[in-house]
């Protein structure tokens, strides 16, 4: 089932808790290395609806088994980036490869479209330089690789770098 986050997912923290961990457990290449507390999930739910209420957030959640697979959304910046949005999506394991991200990826942008205020004419995201599926999915949608980051990241006790991709919405 693929759904828009909702004020009841509040109750359900602990499913969104379990799905990001799960992520974090298997080291996968995001950017949180650090297990995410109940409490911090709760407020990260309540901060993330209070967006969604004033336009400024759009997310999509994947459930499979009344178990959460996936999380994508769009959050507009602020003040002079306003017309831009920060993309983001997190696949669990075991549901890569299918085409559930492409899925999502797409829906999510389709909404922002519809539902951001105001919409946004830019989306932007980071990606580890060395996630080649996701890279090739972002390429896939429409993203285009604007800057390499050198040593951005730590990465099994290694610095990784990143890249910024962009894809426009609207003309500039």
């Amino acid at each position: 089932m693929i759904r828009s986050l909702s004020e009841g997912d509040i109750k359900n923290a602990k499913k969104f808790q379990d799905f990001i961990n799960s992520v974090i457990k298997e080291d996968a290449k995001i950017f949180t290395s650090k297990r995410i507390t109940l409490k911090e999930e709760k407020k990260w739910l309540l901060d993330t609806m209070k967006d969604i209420k004033k336009h400024k957030s759009i997310r999509l959640v994947a459930e499979c088994k009344n178990f959460i697979v996936g999380n994508t959304g769009i959050n507009l910046k602020t003040a002079r980036s306003s017309h831009m949005g920060d993309f983001g999506i997190i696949i669990r394991n075991g549901y890569r490869g299918i085409g559930l991200g492409e899925y999502l990826s797409r829906e999510v942008i389709k909404l922002a479209k519809k539902e951001l205020k105001p919409p946004p004419k830019i989306l932007r995201l980071d990606v580890f330089i060395t996630n080649k599926p996701a890279i090739n999915l972002y390429r896939k949608l429409g993203f285009k690789r604007i800057a390499r980051i050198p040593d951005s990241l730590q990465y099994k006790g290694k610095l990784v770098d990143e890249y910024i991709m962009f894809k426009y919405l609207s003309k500039k």
